[in-house]
């Protein structure tokens, strides 16, 4: 009886990955069309700014949070390994603001919209995510997460502009 449990379950997982590929494809195909032409309070026009867009946003709930991370493997994607965390309200369909890095480099973001705003990005009990996310240059993740080599951008002293989809 257990062992037919267990191979449902497995049926179950591995079709959420097949379609959650799907889904991957077909967002991957859509342009994004980002307006980096906005004020928030979290800019200043300073150095090493990075004017971030956040594209998709279902529901203007909750809040927002963006984890900017050095271009290491070591910690990435962890909380240990990032440099800084924002949190904004989620506003719909977009969500502007800004960020700041400690200098010129190169950097990756991970986003999420913590629509409960209980301080956590909520997973399922297979680890996969139970609220909307994103990742700069919005790589294709399939059955790992993304390498750090697939998310970095380059932010100059003169700043950056970063459009990021949710999923």
């Amino acid at each position: 009886m257990y062992g037919n449990v267990a191979f449902q379950i497995v049926k179950i997982v591995a079709a959420w990955f097949v379609v959650a590929a799907m889904i991957g494809q077909a967002q991957a195909k859509k342009e994004i069309k980002a307006d980096f032409d906005f004020e928030h309070v979290s800019c200043n026009g300073g150095e090493n700014e990075i004017r971030l867009v956040i594209t998709d946003v279902k529901h203007a709930v909750g809040l927002m949070a963006a984890d900017l991370y050095p271009n290491k493997e070591e910690g990435f994607l962890k909380r240990t390994g990032r440099i800084k965390q924002v949190k904004f309200a989620a506003k719909s369909p977009v969500t502007s603001f800004c960020l700041t890095t400690p200098g010129p480099g190169d950097y990756a973001i991970a986003v999420y919209q913590d629509v409960n705003a209980n301080g956590r990005f909520d997973k399922s009990a297979f680890g996969l995510p139970n609220e909307p996310w994103g990742l700069s240059q919005n790589p294709k993740v399939r059955f790992r997460p993304p390498l750090v080599e697939e998310m970095i951008f380059p932010v100059p002293a003169e700043g950056a502009n970063i459009a990021i989809r949710l999923r």
